[in-house]
């Protein structure tokens, strides 16, 4: 089998296992974004797929090693971990300013209402309990929260995210990241990273078009919303590409899935009223919040930015700033 009929087996493996689940999901036990348990179940399913095809192409079809998926500890350039996480971290902090510069500069266009102050945090945790338990938090509890600097809240909601993508989180992003990052980006890696961002990233954000069309993300807008969703791909495809093109293996980029994801609700306490297509992490807010991310990587990082126009064979780990002075 060649390189284009691997990958677009891989592509009809993973997108029929999640149409499955969701299929049975929604058509058969009427579940919804707003189905609590059933759906966080459904949703981890799902998370699952794309594992699921990648080690039925590797081993089952392929009959390749385990290496080729990106798997190995050993050889990981753990320096670009950890820059990983510092940006894992700055995205939830630049969208709300972003959000909060585009809600002055525009009032009514949907970016909500963006404040770091104890007011704000209280009324948004409030809410949010109103929404979860049906009731606001008992007062004591409100009380010792007034008393912590909103700027520590978002502080410690960050390295809470870290700490999970370390550890509890971590299997569900594999369930992706082994997919994208391991199998797709292993068939692909010779294109140059332009190519394989705008095909990884349009698979990818399609593939999340069953949940979304249940409510996922945005709700009200399923439509717009698989747009949306397509577009945050693509943008966070060059995130995801340059960890794994620098990290040598896919933690890195399993690290970065698992920080989004945990620090996306920290975003809700501080920002309110948004439109979900426009003040959201997922929306217009964040996906510029990404793209200046991506300008910074990409324009610190002479190797990898020859990288986007150009294919080759795998690149050798090293830190971005060693291989820019290099190129200097």
């Amino acid at each position: 089998m060649d390189q284009n009929r691997r990958i677009g087996a891989y592509v009809l493996i993973t997108f029929g296992i999640v149409w499955a689940i969701c299929g049975v999901g929604m058509l058969g036990l009427g579940i919804t974004a707003s189905s609590g348990t059933a759906y966080t179940t459904m949703a981890a399913l799902c998370m699952l797929a794309p594992a699921a095809a990648a080690i039925v192409m590797q081993r089952a079809v392929d009959k390749a090693s385990w290496a080729g998926l990106g798997l190995r500890l050993r050889g990981t350039h753990w320096g670009i971990l950890a820059i990983t996480v510092v940006v894992g971290m700055s995205i939830v902090p630049l969208s709300l300013w972003v959000s909060y510069i585009l809600a002055q500069a525009f009032p009514s266009a949907g970016f909500g209402e963006v404040a770091l102050t104890t007011d704000h945090l209280l009324s948004s945790i409030n809410a949010i309990s109103e929404d979860v338990l049906g009731k606001p938090l008992p007062t004591p509890q409100l009380e010792k929260l007034a008393s912590i600097p909103p700027s520590l809240v978002l502080l410690g909601s960050t390295l809470g995210a870290v700490a999970a993508a370390f550890t509890v989180n971590l299997p569900f992003m594999l369930g992706e990241e082994l997919g994208w990052r391991g199998y797709l980006w292993q068939r692909t890696q010779h294109w140059s990273g332009l190519r394989r961002i705008a095909f990884t990233g349009t698979v990818w954000g399609l593939w999340h078009a069953p949940l979304i069309l249940v409510g996922h993300n945005y709700p009200g807008y399923p439509a717009q919303g698989v747009v949306m969703m397509t577009l945050l791909c693509l943008v966070l495809g060059v995130l995801f590409d340059w960890t794994r093109t620098r990290s040598g293996s896919i933690w890195s980029s399993c690290i970065l899935h698992g920080i989004i994801n945990g620090s996306a609700g920290a975003f809700m306490l501080f920002a309110k009223d948004g439109h979900p297509l426009f003040g959201s992490v997922a929306g217009v807010a964040g996906i510029l919040s990404m793209l200046l991310i991506a300008a910074v990587l990409v324009g610190t990082d002479a190797t990898y930015r020859q990288r986007l126009l150009h294919g080759g064979a795998p690149m050798a780990p090293q830190a971005p700033w060693t291989t820019t002075i290099s190129n200097s």
